[in-house]
């Protein structure tokens, strides 16, 4: 996990305009406009062991706009915290004035404006493609946009996201992996109903192929799972089953398959599963080969179980082993 601090208040006043920009630089923010004169910012940043990255800022005035293409496609958020905010503006579109409590989102590489009208604090936060998907649907449609707090599930998910913000020097490892999950399922259910409906032709069949995801997600565990069996219990035929995954980009064993390899990589990073043997971990998420589930393990992400797990905790098969053996003595 990697973590870094940044303020303003440690150079002199000169030096602040350029050293803020060289911060903001380094979370690929686009150009910033602000004033020479009095700036100040202070940065916490921390990257989660998936690759989530989160940024709590505050800071004085200011506009970011633009884009910055020098980084892996992401899907980024905000939750502004305090402050008086405007965002939009670019080729005709309408300037929406935001309060705290409001979140903005859009996909890395496309253009944007943040106004920043007085002193403000966010918490800014970026999720890789990996992480979501194919379970956030059309990507390459996403645009910017913005998240109302009239509805509840946008109330809890900036509740979840200010209290990251207020407690980031607390957690640890272990302690953000329940983060991750949660965060990658509050953006599913907030953003994919306004990049899938036409993918789908319908709201409605967005939302059946929503559930039966959900369906899958609460079954990965079962290695007999099988797309007769999910057309069953949602009472539905298997071609229409085959079509809405197709309209997804993907088919149901290949989607099925990529949700087993994630949660098995996420076990294999993860100090609270240290105990389990790779073996155990493949098991535990549905594949029945062990020897089949490294190539396939291998095929998606470039190295091999055994080596993922030790490249990220540092421990070998035979020390989780013993880990295991303790605690069972």
């Amino acid at each position: 996990m990697n973590a870094w601090n940044f303020s303003t208040n440690a150079y002199i006043q000169g030096e602040r305009p350029r050293v803020w920009q060289q911060a903001l630089s380094r979370l690929h923010l686009p150009t910033v406009d602000q004033p020479d004169a009095g700036v100040h910012g202070d940065v916490a940043s921390l990257v989660s062991p998936q690759g989530i990255e989160f940024a709590r800022m505050s800071a004085s005035p200011q506009t970011i706009s633009g884009r910055s293409g020098e980084q892996p496609f992401s899907v980024w958020l905000s939750i502004l915290m305090e402050g008086r905010f405007a965002f939009g503006g670019g080729k005709g579109e309408p300037v929406i004035d935001l309060t705290p409590g409001d979140i903005i989102y859009g996909p890395t590489g496309v253009d944007s404006t943040l106004t920043l009208k007085s002193d403000f604090r966010m918490l800014y936060v970026k999720i890789p493609q990996l992480m979501l998907h194919p379970r956030l649907i059309n990507l390459g449609s996403l645009r910017t946009g913005t998240l109302s707090g009239h509805k509840a599930i946008n109330r809890i998910f900036a509740g979840m996201l200010t209290s990251v913000a207020e407690n980031m020097e607390e957690l640890d490892a272990a302690e953000l992996r329940p983060i991750e999950l949660a965060l990658t399922e509050f953006v599913v259910v907030s953003l994919a109903g306004s990049t899938a409906v036409q993918a789908f032709g319908s709201t409605a069949r967005l939302v059946h192929y929503q559930r039966i995801c959900q369906s899958i997600e609460n079954q990965l565990g079962d290695p007999e799972l099988t797309v007769g069996k999910i057309a069953a219990e949602q009472h539905a035929s298997l071609r229409y089953i085959q079509k809405l995954f197709e309209a997804a980009g993907h088919s149901f064993g290949q989607y099925l398959r990529q949700r087993r390899l994630e949660r098995c990589r996420s076990d294999l990073q993860s100090t609270l599963h240290r105990h389990l043997s790779i073996s155990d971990i493949c098991f535990r998420w549905g594949f029945s080969d062990p020897a089949h589930f490294s190539r396939t393990f291998r095929a998606e992400f470039g190295t091999t179980p055994r080596a993922y797990r030790q490249a990220q905790l540092g421990i070998t098969e035979s020390e989780s082993a013993e880990v295991a053996e303790a605690l069972h003595a």
